[in-house]
């Protein structure tokens, strides 16, 4: 699946390679950044690295498959503009069958079809996969997790976690009906 970046830059979806684990760190250190400047301890997100989180991803990268995979957003050059993990649901109370576990687009580069592309493409292998549901886990004060009920998240539960020492609430949007994104109207 191709998208476009801001500076109209052809971008395809595609399953991360090994080689990908040093910018999704960085991605995700960036992102974390970005997003939680206000609302997590800042010196927690001071110290967080792209070097020690690369090791990680890396990890993840080599245990991918199409049920649990690591999905990137990449120009050309390579170049990754945002990521998504995902596999089956950790919390199967909820009775969905799926989860997207981290979706993050590089600071800079948000609200330019990049996660509604990488989530699309998600929900498209979960479907082959025979997952008919899915759910993801987003902060309450993350402004950003509004993009999942423009994609058409439905809130389906509320639970408490502790982030870097702090009691955060999170919120579940889950769909039970994962249909592409792209070509139905907004």
């Amino acid at each position: 699946m191709t998208t476009q970046a801001a500076e109209d830059i052809p971008l395809t979806i595609r399953m991360a390679r090994r080689a990908d684990a040093a910018n999704i760190a960085r991605i995700y250190v960036e992102s974390w950044r970005d997003t939680y400047a206000n609302i997590l301890p800042g010196a927690a997100l001071t110290a967080m690295s792209p070097k020690a989180e690369t090791g990680s991803w890396a990890a993840t990268i080599m245990r991918q498959s199409m049920r649990n995979p690591v999905l990137v957003a990449a120009d050309v050059q390579d170049r990754l503009y945002g990521f998504l993990s995902a596999g089956p649901a950790r919390d199967r109370s909820l009775s969905f069958d799926a989860e997207v576990y981290t979706l993050y687009v590089a600071p800079g580069h948000t609200g330019q079809g990049i996660g509604t592309a990488l989530l699309d493409w998600c929900f498209n292998l979960f479907r082959r996969a025979g997952h008919r549901s899915a759910i993801i886990w987003a902060l309450a004060d993350n402004p950003s997790r509004f993009f999942y009920e423009h994609q058409g998240g439905k809130c389906v539960a509320e639970r408490a976690i502790r982030v870097f020492g702090e009691v955060q609430r999170e919120i579940g949007y889950g769909w039970r009906n994962m249909q592409p994104f792209f070509g139905r109207m907004s």
